[in-house]
């Protein structure tokens, strides 16, 4: 039989029994609502005198509502062991909640990560929140190594998962730093008719909390029934009691069909199931010795525990370079200036009156939005133009053309070994979701999860069926700024940085195409405005300085150049590919919160010239701008920083992008011809078109 269907069952059994608590709690009288008083006096007698109190006057309202000001403070602390997780693997494609056991042991559902396969294809995202101000706060992603412990329990037992927390993806925080809800199977951790709290994810978004108004009304030896709201997504979160002690895995819920109790009240809309925490113990404590000796120690380890240790919070605030092999946190001790840093944030709770707490230094995450006002003394981000539309069928679009020039296959870069492990696959029900390739009209793409930053982006262009699109309507015509950005449904929110970032740091930056607006606009009207509304992906979109585009003429124009300069063969039909992407220099990158910001960005343009193919590599520098605040009071155009362009060797760029651009392309290149300086290492600072060509 299907869980869903137990649960309904038991929902049916269980009916009289929790009407029976729902009365009890609206009359005032929960503390009559539990079975096992010894169970009762337990729990109380390890709670703050306020709850034992019997008197009318203290304690009004339907529930025990009074709370020392450290639930609040706890609160925010024990928020951070709870991570966002989402399984990327081949055949599927989900996302839920879970939270650290320990240091090395991360909890959630059997039915989010099924098994060791799966936790291989997952990743979990800590700290995906917003702060008191509404900013992202900065995240870390780890992926899980199944290798080191896994232990699951199917969903028609315990429906649980114990993985252990593998490396850092991104971000720059430790587990130590997130605290963990050590797991417990004491009887005085909670009882029937008492207020519950979960920490959640719903629908993948930011993270949210349902706190106080959520009835716990039946026990079984291995579940709670509680009213509270949930939501997809919401399965492995932590269920709390009110001293932020994890009682159950959250792990089922549905719509409830009475609407109103026997006195013709409104009830809850939604029973919701949770494990046990209890059962989840002694299931764990019983397999010890069915486990690898390594697997095994770090689940008695864990089973040890018997309270928290959360870590502080982290800041958000444009930090310095953070170069290997040096810890991240410790960055800004290697002699490198910090920017000031604020010494306090607010962590905000809604319980539904909005209270404020300052406990830390605020920071960035996502929120999937597409326009948002920028910040105190940033410029407004133009607002979404009405007639921009994107073709959400994605299965019409090619992509990129390995043998779009006439005669030659230029191929997609391929990553090395070690940065393929930061492809961002895409969902299980895409066309191989593992190389990770989104198809747009007339460029690819490939992201790189870990800096939420696209890897490269290829595209091809066809100069003879060119067409000019107007930004701002979208459609063929000359150009006014008017942008809407999109988020691409086939691959995580989570792999790539959408408008939540670029509000939060429109002080600083721009959303900057990498494939540009006008390089696919070629082709049928129709099919042109396609292509410009798919350049408009937060996929294809990357931080650059505001002052970027007015400081890079040579790297923005080189394709046009090309095509105007005369030097594509007859038969090569006017047609180019292009690559680009960030490079990103651990030495001297400036960080965002927890985005590492690109100094540097590389182009590649190839070309069938008339003594055959030929290519030509760009890189355009932007750390020069970067410690120049957005004002509203504009430079004149002499006092902006010099951006140095430079026509640097393909085989370099390879070097410091982890990118292998093909042998046909390395042959293509001619920054060796005989036509070119001589120079040490092949790098040419370009003060005019005429340095791009031989």
């Amino acid at each position: 039989m299907r869980t869903s269907n137990k649960f309904r069952a038991l929902v049916e059994q269980t009916r009289s029994d929790r009407r029976w608590v729902r009365r009890l709690a609206d009359s005032q009288q929960w503390l009559m609502a539990e079975p096992d008083q010894q169970r009762l006096a337990d729990y109380l007698g390890r709670t703050s005198d306020v709850a034992n109190r019997s008197a009318a006057e203290a304690v009004q309202g339907n529930t025990i509502d009074f709370q020392p000001a450290s639930f609040l403070m706890i609160g925010a602390q024990i928020q951070r062991a709870v991570g966002y997780v989402e399984v990327m693997a081949a055949g599927k494609s989900c996302s839920g909640t879970g939270f650290l056991i320990s240091p090395d042991l991360f909890l959630t559902n059997q039915h989010v990560v099924e098994d060791a396969p799966s936790a291989l294809g997952a990743q979990v995202t800590f700290d995906r929140q917003a702060d008191a101000r509404g900013h992202p706060t900065p995240t870390t992603s780890f992926r899980l190594d199944p290798d080191r412990c896994a232990v699951f329990s199917p969903e028609d037992q315990l429906d649980y998962a114990v993985i252990a927390l593998g490396p850092r993806l991104a971000g720059a925080a430790s587990p130590a730093d997130f605290g963990y809800c050590p797991l417990s199977n004491r009887r005085d951790k909670h009882f029937v008719g008492m207020n519950i709290n979960i920490i959640q994810h719903p629908q993948g978004a930011p993270k949210m909390i349902a706190v106080r108004n959520n009835l716990l009304t039946h026990r079984t030896e291995r579940t709670l029934l509680y009213e509270t709201d949930t939501d997809h997504g919401s399965s492995g979160s932590p269920v709390f009691n009110d001293m932020w002690e994890v009682i159950a895995l959250h792990h089922f819920g549905e719509p409830f069909l009475e609407r109103t109790d026997d006195a013709g009240k409104p009830i809850p809309d939604t029973v919701n199931e949770g494990i046990r925490i209890s059962a989840i113990y002694n299931d764990l404590e019983a397999r010890l010795g069915t486990l690898p000796s390594s697997a095994r120690a770090l689940v008695e380890t864990a089973l040890a525990y018997d309270k928290a240790a959360p870590g502080p919070l982290g800041d958000r605030l444009l930090g310095p370079p953070r170069p290997r092999p040096s810890p991240p946190a410790e960055a800004h001790l290697t002699g490198v200036t910090s920017m000031p840093q604020d010494t306090a944030s607010e962590f905000k709770l809604s319980i539904p009156i909005e209270i404020i707490v300052r406990v830390g230094t605020g920071a960035a995450t996502n929120v999937a939005v597409t326009t948002a006002p920028a910040g105190p003394s940033g410029k407004a981000l133009v607002a979404a133009a009405e007639k921009l539309q994107v073709d959400k069928n994605y299965g019409n679009r090619g992509g990129y053309q390995e043998d779009f020039i006439p005669g030659v296959v230029v191929a997609l870069p391929e990553p090395n070994a070690e940065l393929a492990k930061q492809i961002g696959t895409l969902r299980a029900d895409q066309e191989n979701p593992d190389k990770g390739i989104l198809k747009y009209e007339h460029f690819s793409l490939v992201m790189n999860k870990a800096k939420r930053i696209a890897m490269f982006t290829a595209t091809n262009i066809d100069g003879a069926t060119y067409l000019a699109i107007d930004r701002k309507t979208g459609q063929p015509a000359d150009a006014q700024e008017g942008e809407t950005w999109w988020l691409d449904p086939r691959i995580s929110a989570s792999f790539f940085l959408d408008q939540s970032f670029y509000s939060s740091w429109s002080t600083y930056f721009d959303r900057g195409h990498l494939t540009r607006r006008t390089d696919p606009t070629w082709g049928a009207p129709e099919i042109a405005v396609r292509a410009n509304a798919d350049t408009y992906h937060f996929t294809n979109c990357s931080p650059q300085h505001f002052r970027f585009n007015q400081s890079t003429k040579f790297w923005q124009g080189v394709e046009r150049y090309v095509l105007e300069k005369g030097v594509l063969a007859a038969d090569s039909e006017s047609r180019l590919s292009v690559f680009q992407g960030p490079i990103f220099s651990d030495a001297i990158d400036r960080w965002a919160d927890d985005v590492q910001v690109p100094s540097s960005f590389f182009k590649v343009v190839v070309w069938k010239g008339h003594a055959g193919l030929q290519a030509v590599g760009l890189v355009v520098d932007q750390l020069a701008l970067l410690d120049e605040k957005r004002s509203m009071v504009s430079r004149a155009d002499d006092s902006i920083p010099q951006v140095n362009q430079w026509r640097v060797a393909i085989k370099a760029i390879e070097q410091r992008t982890g990118l292998d651009f093909g042998q046909t392309v390395r042959d293509a290149d001619t920054i060796a011809a005989a036509a070119q300086p001589a120079v040490g290492e092949a790098q040419i600072r370009i003060t005019s078109f005429d340095d791009i060509l031989a």
